[in-house]
C-alpha cells in the first residue's frame, strides 16, 4: 500500500505550526520593541549630553524650542535659527544641523542621524520630505513670554529642580497610538507638553531631564484621562517652578 499523510496527521501538523507562530510573533515583536527602546535611550542620552554642553558654553542659556513662525526646512536653514535645539544640539554631537539637511531632507530619516528614532511611525514615501517630522520634542513650558509678550530664551538658573524637570521627550506623531484618552498634539512638532508625550515601547516612552539623564515613563504617569498634567509635580516637573500650574 502506498504511504502518505492522513487527514488527522495533517491537522496535527497545522495545529503545531499555528501554536509555534502564536509563540514566535509576540517574541519577535518584543525583541523589536527592545531594540527600538535601546536606540531611543542611546540617542536621547546623547541629546541630553549635548544640552548640558550647550548650557555650560552659553552661560546657562537653553537652546530655543523652535523657529519663529514655522519649523519647515526653509526656516530651519535660516542663520538666525542656528540656536534652535534641532540645529545646535546635533552639531554638538558631531552631526550636521537640521537646517543643513534642507537640500537633502531624506538624511533626517537615516538611522544614524541623532533626531531619528526607528520606532516612530514616520510617513511613508515622499510625504516626510516636504517638512521635518519630529519624534522628539522640547518641553515648551521652559520658554515663557515677558510682560511685553516677547518670548525669552530659557535659562538654567530659572529651573529649580533640573534633575526632575523635563527638557525633551518622545513626541507623538500622527501614526502613534494614544494610550491615554487625554493625549493630544500628536503632530510631529519640535515642541510640546506632557499631553504630546507618547508611550512607544510597550506603553512607555523616554524623557530627557535638564541635567541630561534619561528615564522611561508611561503617559498615564504624567496626565489624567481628561488630559490634565498631574499635580503636584513631584517625580516629573514640566515648569521652571514645580509649584507652578503646568496646565
Amino acid at each position: 500500500m502506498p504511504s502518505g499523510w492522513t487527514m488527522t496527521e495533517l491537522l496535527v501538523v497545522v495545529a503545531i505550526i499555528v501554536v509555534l507562530a502564536g509563540i514566535a510573533v509576540p517574541i519577535m515583536s518584543s525583541m523589536k520593541q527592545r531594540a527600538y527602546r535601546a536606540h531611543a535611550i542611546s540617542k536621547l542620552e546623547a541629546l541630553g549630553g549635548a544640552l548640558t554642553s550647550y548650557t555650560s558654553d552659553n552661560a546657562g542659556a537653553l537652546p530655543w524650542e523652535d523657529a519663529p513662525g514655522s519649523d519647515d526646512w526653509q526656516a530651519a536653514a535660516q542663520p538666525e535659527n542656528k540656536d534652535v535645539w534641532y540645529n545646535v544640539l546635533p552639531e554638538l554631537i558631531g552631526y550636521e544641523s537640521l537646517g543643513a539637511l534642507a537640500s537633502s531632507p531624506d538624511r533626517l530619516y537615516e538611522e544614524s542621524y541623532p533626531l531619528y528614532l526607528p520606532g516612530a511611525p514616520y510617513p511613508s514615501g515622499d510625504k516626510k520630505l516636504g517638512t521635518p517630522y519630529f519624534a522628539i520634542a522640547m518641553n515648551s513650558r521652559l520658554q515663557r513670554k515677558n510682560d511685553e509678550g516677547i518670548k525669552l530664551q530659557g535659562r538654567l538658573s530659572q529651573i529649580q529642580v533640573p534633575s526632575r524637570t523635563v527638557a525633551f521627550f518622545e513626541a507623538g506623531m500622527p501614526g502613534d497610538k494614544k494610550t491615554v484618552p487625554g493625549q493630544r498634539g500628536f503632530d510631529a512638532s519640535p515642541k510640546g507638553n506632557a499631553r504630546a508625550f507618547v508611550g512607544r515601547y510597550n506603553g512607555k516612552g523616554m524623557l530627557v531631564f535638564v541635567d541630561g539623564h534619561v528615564e522611561p515613563f508611561a503617559p498615564s504617569d504624567l496626565i489624567t484621562t481628561s488630559g490634565d498634567i498631574k499635580v503636584p509635580q513631584n517625580a516629573v516637573v514640566w515648569t521652571n517652578d514645580p509649584d507652578e500650574d503646568p496646565n
